[in-house]
This record gives structure tokens, sequence and C-alpha cells, in this order.
């Protein structure tokens, strides 16, 4: 009996916390416009490619379900990216990593991201990653 009363604290300790549910942040600012970019990426020398620094303006189109897309056709295949979002963390994803840098001014509707974005040279067999800046505004 003295047993059960002595963990009765600590039974209606446990039993009286209440579970919250998760503050969501609005993630549809992040999709609910296209955003006009400017964006810098750049790589050092890899092997016999190069170092690279190119600026390019255009439109960001970033959707509910994950794939951003941008509207520069000099990025190949970097055009299909993917963004991700984590209430836990309050981080932004690009292409499954955690971006370097990133802020949103709700005020001025804009956000920058820097990111390094994994990259392939098919003629030394090097990886290697662009690091990309952008300036996205409404």
């Amino acid at each position: 009996m003295r047993k059960s009363l002595l963990l009765l604290p600590f039974v209606i300790l446990f039993t009286s916390c209440e579970t919250q549910t998760p503050t969501e942040t609005n993630t549809e600012r992040f999709y609910k416009a296209p955003w006009n970019v400017e964006l810098n990426r750049s790589h050092g020398a890899v092997g016999q490619l190069g170092a690279a620094n190119e600026d390019h303006n255009g439109t960001l189109t970033i959707e509910k379900h994950g794939s951003a897309t941008f509207d520069v056709t000099l990025l190949s295949d970097h055009m299909y990216q993917w963004w991700g979002y984590s209430w836990t963390t309050d981080e932004f994803y690009m292409n499954w990593a955690p971006c370097l840098e990133w802020y949103i001014n709700e005020a001025e509707d804009s956000m920058y991201l820097n990111y390094d974005h994994q990259d392939y040279d098919p003629n030394s067999g090097n990886s290697f990653y662009w690091n990309y800046d952008l300036i996205l505004t409404r």
C-alpha cells in the first residue's frame, strides 16, 4: 500500500502531461505563386573541368508536392530540383539536404536560399557541388 502511495505522484505527473499538437508553419507562403529569382551558381575547378561562376535571372515555381522548377534553360537538368521544409527544425531543404543558409522576409515577400547541389562530370568521372545563391522576390 505504501509503495502505491509513493508512486501516485509520479503516475499523476505523467498522466497529467498533455501532448500538444505542433504548430505548423504555413508552407503555402513558399508555393502560393512563382518567385522571381536572381541566381548565382559557382564551383571550383574539378579535374579537367574549369571553375565556373554563373548569374541567371528567371522564375522559380515551387509546387506543394516538393518539386521546384526554374525556367532557366541554361541550368540544363538543374532546372528541376526538390524542396522541403521541416516544421520541427525550421529548416528549408533543397534536394534532400538542409540549406546552408536561408531566411524569409514575409513583410517584403522575399526569400534567400544558399545550398549546394551535387553534379557529375561525365568526362572525368568526378562528382562535385555547385553552390547556389538565390534571391527570390514576388
